[in-house]
């Protein structure tokens, strides 16, 4: 069953007297076994009263609830009586963006649709630095815990590591043992997961190490989903891979006159303008900035990291004379996803990752950047007069990590390099 948006979590009496139901017990019945009396029972089934910890325990004891079913059913009883706010995330440790995800409703929708339809139970998100991979995971997570109310359990940077204090710990910290070292046996972390249906996100985890354990939780939870971000696509049995590309740039039809409304709408533009308007508060693209905005946002390829860092960059520099940089220089302007005072520019991430890659991409890579145009993967090969199965290899490990762009056209996959790796290689 998809639950609508609108949907909401079963409050606590409502999970109370489902589970008693469940167990085919009576309030009296319950009473017993708990040492609770059937008075307060009645009432907490009512919503009259909330429950303290201590008796929250006891019911869950009295009904046999452990592992991720006794979780959920303190978590509903430490809530009180009232239902969960819609899009509520019960783990707490699920990093939270301050700006709207913009010009990203497509790839979201779609990984949504594929989870929750049980069409693929796990997507490896990857691309090249900057392009939002974690932002896209956060998005997903949200719509997935609202629509389905499942509990969202993050594995990566930025989060508490074990989630300490919440009523998900136990279960984060055996399943980050798991992946992060394999220092969890994998059965026990299966039985405490059972048949539950959860989402865990493993953010930028299989760029440090391979992760372990992750193919036995999907074989043997049926109810577990799974998204990763990294660097590259992580090959697991099943797992379906998502190269994120960069946001959409203005094509020609964006130049002509009148053509503000259509260049308002192009997704790098957009997001390029909202960050501008908090830089400089009431700023409106108009049409003497428009032009230098078609230019910076080609120039940086769309990618979201590199057009907020030229966005805070347009606090002491036009947005013109940004525009005329080339990419070269744009490389080295501060990154703005970084703590105050530390070093980071828009090239660090991306000539890191071109450093990571294994010796034959890295080389063929370098031998790319010779192409001025678009080209196709027989071009390539014909080309650097290399066989097509080693280039095909090459440019696949290449367009997984978002070094090299593929277009795909009714007749021919034409490939390019991005603006900005072609500077970072230079």
């Amino acid at each position: 069953m998809v639950h609508s948006a609108e949907a909401e979590a079963p409050s606590f009496p409502e999970l109370l007297r489902f589970k008693r139901v469940q167990a085919g017990l009576t309030q009296r019945t319950l009473a017993d076994l708990s040492t609770i009396s059937p008075r307060t029972i009645r009432a907490l089934e009512s919503g009259r009263v909330n429950a303290r910890m201590q008796t929250v325990r006891l019911l869950a004891d009295a009904l046999g609830l452990d592992g991720l079913a006794r979780e959920l059913f303190v978590t509903a009883g430490l809530r009180g009586g009232g239902p969960a706010p819609v899009g509520a995330e019960p783990c707490p440790a699920v990093p939270r963006s301050v700006n709207a995800l913009l010009g990203r409703d497509v790839e979201v929708r779609a990984m949504v649709g594929a989870l929750e339809s049980d069409h693929r139970r796990m997507i490896s998100l990857s691309g090249l630095a900057g392009v939002g991979k974690s932002r896209v995971a956060v998005e997903t997570a949200a719509r997935l815990s609202s629509r389905r109310g499942w509990p969202v359990l993050w594995i990566g940077p930025g989060t508490a590591p074990g989630g300490h204090g919440t009523a998900f710990g136990p279960l984060l910290r055996s399943l980050r043992l798991l992946v992060e070292s394999g220092a969890q046996d994998v059965s026990a972390v299966c039985r405490l997961i059972g048949r539950h249906e959860l989402l865990l996100v493993l953010d930028g985890v299989a760029d440090a190490r391979d992760p372990v354990g992750v193919e036995e939780l999907l074989a043997y939870c049926p109810g577990i989903r799974v998204v990763s971000t990294s660097r590259a696509p992580w090959n697991v049995a099943g797992v379906q891979a998502t190269v994120l590309a960069p946001l959409d740039v203005p094509g020609p039809e964006a130049e002509g006159p009148g053509s503000l409304d259509v260049l308002g709408a192009v997704p790098s533009v957009r997001l390029l303008v909202d960050r501008l308007s908090e830089v400089r508060p009431g700023f409106v693209l108009g049409r003497a900035d428009a032009t230098a905005a078609v230019r910076l946002c080609r120039t940086l390829d769309g990618l979201p990291a590199a057009l907020e860092a030229a966005a805070a960059g347009c606090g002491v520099l036009s947005l013109r004379r940004l525009a005329d940089m080339p990419a070269a220089e744009l490389l080295d302007l501060p990154a703005a996803a970084r703590p105050v005072g530390a070093p980071g520019t828009i090239g660090c991430p991306i000539r890191s990752g071109v450093q990571r890659l294994a010796p034959w991409p890295r080389k063929l890579l370098g031998e790319l950047a010779g192409f001025a145009k678009a080209f196709t993967a027989c071009e390539a090969a014909e080309a650097l007069g290399l066989p097509m199965n080693q280039v095909v290899d090459g440019l696949g490990a290449l367009t997984g990590g978002g070094f090299v762009r593929a277009a795909h056209e009714e007749a021919e996959t034409r490939l390019h390099l991005p603006n900005l790796v072609r500077a970072a290689l230079a």
